[in-house]
């Protein structure tokens, strides 16, 4: 058992470093394309030359281009690495992975924990607000103001991508050697280091378990990419419906919250529930 376990941390870190190179990786390529788009265009070669030291990379639409770039092909590699694992579930019911009970679960806990996590934040950043500039800052790029690519990067490519790599590739090769309350703890650890701020790697840390419980409980990873899409979605929402400052507005956002509560506080239940079920199934079942 040891070294199985040995060997499949060792692999995790492989693919947790690669996932860290291709960010290098499509930062090149975005450097190179638009290198080339600007002599395709004309650009003399003294005006490309001096280009190349700032081609943009702190503005950003750049930072957006080349995280959607690094995001892709980490799918791509991860997808693969994903479909190799050989103990997979073949033929699964998926009629049965998005019954009712499962649906709301999902509903209840990306809109729910969205919201109720944002509350938190904004509670602690309004008591600690020098401590999280460098959060308030990040965060500006992803504001409601951003363009198609962020659009497209934080409702659809960053989710499945995430979850292709944390609850898909790493957490597939963490669950052969480990239980799975400790395979989901690493795995959630790894997604919040992969953020690489401590504000949002606390946020992701405590987000990667949630999916990772949804992606046990249903034997399913499109039940937590579906929970992490409308998390995204969910911190897009809010901004237009309480985009105002009324007595009415503060009312609806009170109750928006306290609702929240409830919704994540039932789709966490459920998750736990099944969880509990399953890993006693598995580990009884282990003993025979």
């Amino acid at each position: 058992m040891g070294k199985l376990r040995t060997n499949c941390c060792i692999k995790v870190l492989l693919i947790f470093g690669g996932i860290i190179l291709m960010q290098f990786f499509a930062a090149f390529i975005y450097i190179f394309t638009s290198i080339f788009i600007k002599v395709f265009s004309g650009a003399s070669y003294a005006d490309v030359l001096d280009s190349v030291p700032g081609t943009g990379l702190t503005s950003t639409d750049s930072l957006m281009w080349i995280s959607a770039i690094s995001a892709s092909l980490s799918m791509a590699w991860c997808l693969v690495l994903y479909l190799r694992s050989s103990w997979r579930v073949k033929g699964m019911d998926y009629r049965k992975v998005f019954s009712p009970a499962n649906i709301a679960a999902i509903a209840a806990t990306g809109l729910g924990g969205c919201i109720t996590l944002t509350v938190f934040l904004s509670m602690l950043i309004n008591m600690f607000p020098s401590s999280f500039n460098n959060y308030n800052e990040l965060m500006s790029n992803f504001d409601s103001s951003g363009g198609i690519i962020t659009f497209a990067y934080v409702l659809v490519i960053g989710p499945v991508s995430e979850e292709l790599i944390f609850r898909g590739a790493i957490f597939d090769r963490l669950h052969l050697a480990f239980p799975f309350w400790t395979a989901n703890a690493l795995q959630a650890l790894l997604f919040g280091v992969y953020h690489m701020n401590l504000v949002q790697g606390i946020y992701a840390f405590l987000l990667g378990m949630v999916l990772g419980m949804a992606v046990y409980a249903t034997g399913s990873i499109l039940c937590s990419v579906a929970v992490h899409i409308i998390f995204n979605s969910t911190s897009y929402i809010i901004q237009f419906l309480f985009n105002g400052e009324s007595a009415v507005m503060a009312v609806l956002f009170l109750s928006c919250i306290i609702i929240s509560i409830i919704m994540l506080a039932f789709g966490l239940r459920y998750y736990i529930i099944r969880c509990k079920e399953k890993y006693k199934w598995e580990t009884n079942k282990g003993r025979g």
